[in-house]
């Protein structure tokens, strides 16, 4: 069998037996893996107490074609993160990146840029950076890793200038998750008559995510009103292109749109 040695980020793990655990990780030149960790809670065990949520570990294991689980043979931490477990809001978020990168995650495919995106929101929470500053960039990177980043300056569907409804601070553009994003004025009737669904949403909310996604600012620039917006618009585009709503997403959206015109 052979045998295969690689960074790794766990994104779930669950009990197998009295003392073994199945672990699903992201590893970056590999893809998604789903491993057997067999006697994990044994003091003898080569990967005894390694094999935790958040931290970046260096793991082998039995790559055996079409078996469903891979036995692990070896792991060791390479980063640890602590912290993260240490606070509420920081573990819900980390949880929260998780999931979402489960969804970009295959198996047999490499993407390491995933693997580093998650990588590098999981320092921001160990670092202590606020959860919701962390979680915006994160999904935004997301979305643009998946080939789903919404059109937020020009039209979706044209490509052409897609200026406000209305001029004035709480300026408002029409958007379509369906059409892809930002619409023009032709676009949005073409859109409508095609049954698609046509909101509206602030243009500074569509400006600060563009702006984030570009890396032209820092979600920290963001004070918490206008991060909550934009993670509100962020969180309900991703729940529909992902065609589901992630339950650690539960919550957050169990609140009225934030973005909703007064």
């Amino acid at each position: 069998m052979p045998v295969v040695r690689d960074r790794a980020l766990l994104l779930r793990r669950f009990p197998y037996g009295e003392s073994s655990l199945v672990c699903h990780a992201l590893s970056r030149t590999h893809g998604r893996v789903h491993l057997l960790a067999k006697g994990a809670y044994r003091p003898t065990s080569r990967f005894y107490a390694a094999l935790d949520l958040f931290d970046t570990l260096e793991l082998e294991w039995n790559a055996t074609p079409g078996r469903e689980l891979s036995l692990l043979a070896a792991g060791e931490i390479e980063t640890r993160r602590a912290r993260i477990a240490s606070d509420l809001e920081a573990f819900r978020a980390g949880t929260t990146l998780l999931e979402l990168a489960a969804f970009g995650a295959h198996e047999g495919h490499a993407n390491p840029e995933l693997f580093d995106l998650l990588a590098t929101g999981l320092d921001a929470l160990a670092r202590g950076v606020p959860p919701a500053a962390a979680l915006v960039e994160f999904e935004l990177g997301l979305l643009h890793n998946l080939g789903l980043a919404p059109a937020l300056a020009a039209c979706a569907s044209c490509g052409g200038a897609a200026p406000p409804l209305e001029p004035g601070p709480a300026a408002r553009v029409a958007f379509s998750a369906g059409s892809g994003g930002r619409l023009c004025s032709a676009c949005t009737s073409a859109a409508r008559a095609a049954g698609r669904r046509v909101g509206t949403l602030p243009a500074a909310v569509l400006e600060r995510a563009d702006e984030i996604l570009a890396r032209r600012v820092s979600a920290l620039a963001l004070d918490s009103d206008e991060l909550e917006r934009v993670r509100d618009f962020v969180a309900r585009f991703l729940e529909v292109h992902l065609e589901s709503r992630p339950a650690s997403y539960r919550r957050f959206l169990s609140a009225p749109n934030r973005n909703a015109r007064p």
